[in-house]
């Protein structure tokens, strides 16, 4: 296979050969002019074209390469992707701190790593882009366990959208936000401990307002609302559940479960009309003035806040924000208002929200919101 160096050489003597000739012809000839031998060097330097290879890389199969381990970047400022273990060899990107990488090669400093590398290359003239497994490199001690993750009081407040009376930003590599809340983490024996002083406005009286051949009822004073289960309608599917009623809201609370998604929603006990959804549970604060529900999108890898107020008993909304860098547990119980006027969560990085078994990561950090 040639190499660069001998393709360099070989395109030194083409132009070498095609000046001699050139002058060689202006010697000889009085009708050769000083444009005609400029036109020559161009068509020479023209007609050369250096090649990269389309074998470059460390080409594997994926269904034949045995994964050892898995690892995650531990490095704050990520780490170099690497085509050879060697610090001068060829740099194909970067992996972002909390990234999984699967191990098939371990030496002393480095480690061999499956992934899909995207390349170009030219062939025939032609500029090619080509995607395939490679076994690349990364350091040994950029890299740990899942347990090392971690989120730092500086990750809280990253997001990556922000939606305010109806305007929606996004930003791809995040942006802090500090104008709605202020965000702390703090000891699970904290967390725990405030749990005696959670508040909830919720009445729980499921057993007053039960299903019945996968059919709710909500007597209201204007009408009769039903939710009917769908539970075997494919892409249709829905399945709904009473939650209790909020007394001072003059509301009743459904959940709902679909296809690829859930929400919350409150029905006027009066009307019976739908007045609100959320996408997660919606938790009143202890002064009554604000919800706030955060749902664990597990397409985005976010935890998606929605903000609303409350003023006369009316909901009015008033942001949402997806945060980059945490989402909230999904056990019941860890996230609740305290009478210290702070929302608590049970929250991990959003790269270790997942074990490797594809089961939740319960190693969780917790931290509070006060809204501003």
């Amino acid at each position: 296979m040639p190499t660069l160096n001998s393709t360099k050489s070989r395109i030194n003597i083409t132009l070498s050969a095609t000046l001699l000739l050139t002058l060689f012809s202006c010697d000889n000839s009085e009708k050769t002019s000083e444009k005609q031998v400029q036109d020559s060097i161009v068509e020479a330097v023209a007609i050369v074209e250096p090649t990269i290879e389309e074998e470059e890389g460390n080409k594997i199969n994926y269904d034949e390469t045995k994964v050892l381990r898995q690892v995650f970047v531990l490095s704050r400022a990520g780490t170099e992707i690497k085509q050879q273990a060697d610090k001068g060899a060829k740099t194909l990107g970067r992996y972002e701190y909390g990234t999984k990488l699967d191990v098939i090669e371990d030496t002393k400093n480095w480690l061999g790593v499956r992934d899909r590398i995207t390349r170009e290359y030219i062939k025939n003239g032609n500029k090619i882009e080509s995607t395939g497994w490679e076994k690349v490199y990364v350091l040994k001690d950029a890299v740990g366990s899942i347990d090392e993750i971690a989120l730092l009081p500086s990750d809280l407040n990253i997001i990556t959208l922000l939606t305010v009376n109806d305007k929606t930003e996004n930003f791809e590599t995040g942006k802090e936000l500090e104008r709605f809340f202020k965000f702390e983490l703090v000891d699970k024996e904290i967390f725990e401990s405030k749990k005696s002083s959670a508040v909830s406005y919720l009445l729980v009286d499921t057993n007053d307002i039960k299903k019945k051949n996968g059919v709710i009822q909500l007597k209201c004073q204007a009408k009769v609302r039903k939710y009917v289960d769908k539970p075997y309608a494919e892409e249709d599917r829905q399945i709904y559940k009473y939650e209790g009623q909020l007394g001072f809201l003059n509301q009743y609370l459904i959940s709902g479960s679909y296809y690829e998604s859930s929400d919350y929603t409150f029905v006027d006990k009066s009307s019976g009309e739908q007045t609100q959804s959320f996408g997660d549970f919606p938790n009143i604060s202890p002064d009554k003035k604000h919800i706030i529900a955060i749902y664990a999108n597990p397409y985005e890898t976010t935890a998606d806040l929605e903000l609303y107020s409350i003023i006369d008993r009316k909901i009015k909304h008033k942001m949402n924000a997806s945060f980059k860098n945490w989402m909230p547990s999904l056990e019941p119980g860890e996230m609740f208002w305290s009478s210290d006027t702070y929302l608590y969560i049970a929250v991990n990085h959003a790269k270790s929200f997942w074990k490797q078994d594809g089961n939740l990561n319960d190693n969780c950090q917790y931290l509070r919101i006060k809204v501003l």
